[in-house]
């Protein structure tokens, strides 16, 4: 059986992963596809869709998985270009496909705001966050809040990340986005001592966490901070698989932080990147997703 493996032709992402997962797969003695969504070509007519792919100059091959794990859609530079994306890799979910992470869930996972108020509305702890496009609501928001952080809606990985504890030092940073059409995303500073938790969860289960331990106040990976093995204490557990569920995720990595004011869920991953956590836990995420995957197609 042939599984695919969806992610863009045009730009590497998470490479020991996707490699994690050909490995898995094979193991299982199916085949891993590698879908690439910009390189897609999707039919529609006669009562259905149709998805097949070509890379360059080939010869289009229709697209026949009975699963595929949503890896990453890529880089985007158009509004245009991202609903094609999109509406792309979910052609491949009305051909047929159980995708993982699913197509919809997995957009609004990945977009702060929507996923922020999706876990607010279930009940769960989130920072106090304010959103908008107006600099002067900005900068009364980091008023209140004394420290605060200012984040990309989409971004990923820590990169263009401020914390500030000025409004007029907030109110520049403001302008500059305001000037590029970009939204400003104020959350309040929490003070989780040095690090925080990323909690696994996979089919409706933690399989393992990590302590993210930073040198600064950041605790991505990817921005120098040390991953650990950890215990996750049962009530982050059950916020993560809480926090999973309400985005209608099949898996994703919950990032939690321990205040002195209890438990508040950061953000939750829906293409987390496991290297860190495989290093630190001796789990391999990629393992369960197969598995998992397996038993949705079987259903």
């Amino acid at each position: 059986m042939k599984i695919g493996i969806v992610r863009p032709y045009e730009v590497e992402f998470n490479l020991g992963d996707v490699a994690d997962l050909e490995e898995a797969i094979k193991k299982r003695g199916h085949i891993p596809i590698r879908i690439y969504v910009d390189m897609l070509e999707v039919r529609i007519g006669g009562g259905g869709v149709a998805v097949r792919q070509a890379v360059g100059r080939g010869q289009p091959e229709e697209v026949d998985v009975p699963g595929a794990i949503l890896r990453h859609l890529g880089i985007f530079r158009d509004f245009e270009q991202f609903l094609y994306r999109v509406w792309a890799a979910r052609a491949l979910e009305e051909s047929g496909a159980y995708v993982m992470n699913p197509v919809l869930p997995w957009v609004v996972a990945g977009d702060k705001m929507a996923a922020l108020m999706k876990l607010a509305k279930a009940g769960l702890p989130v920072p106090p966050t304010v959103v908008t496009e107006n600099m002067f609501v900005g900068y009364r928001a980091v008023a209140e809040f004394g420290r605060a952080v200012v984040k990309q809606m989409r971004g990923a990985m820590g990169y263009g990340v401020f914390l500030v504890d000025n409004p007029d030092v907030a109110f520049h940073i403001f302008s500059a986005l305001v000037n590029l059409n970009k939204p400003i995303y104020v959350q309040k500073f929490l003070e989780k001592g040095s690090g925080d938790y990323r909690v696994v969860v996979v089919g409706g289960r933690v399989i393992g966490a990590e302590y993210r331990r930073g040198e600064g106040w950041k605790t991505n990976v990817a921005q120098g901070a040390k991953p650990e093995p950890a215990r996750a204490t049962p009530q982050m557990e059950e916020l993560a698989v809480r926090a999973v569920e309400a985005l209608g995720l099949d898996y994703g990595g919950v990032d939690i932080a321990e205040t002195s004011d209890g438990y508040y869920i950061l953000e939750v991953n829906p293409t987390m990147s496991w290297q860190g956590f495989k290093q630190a836990t001796g789990i391999n995420p990629a393992e369960h997703i197969v598995d998992y995957l397996l038993e949705k197609i079987k259903k």
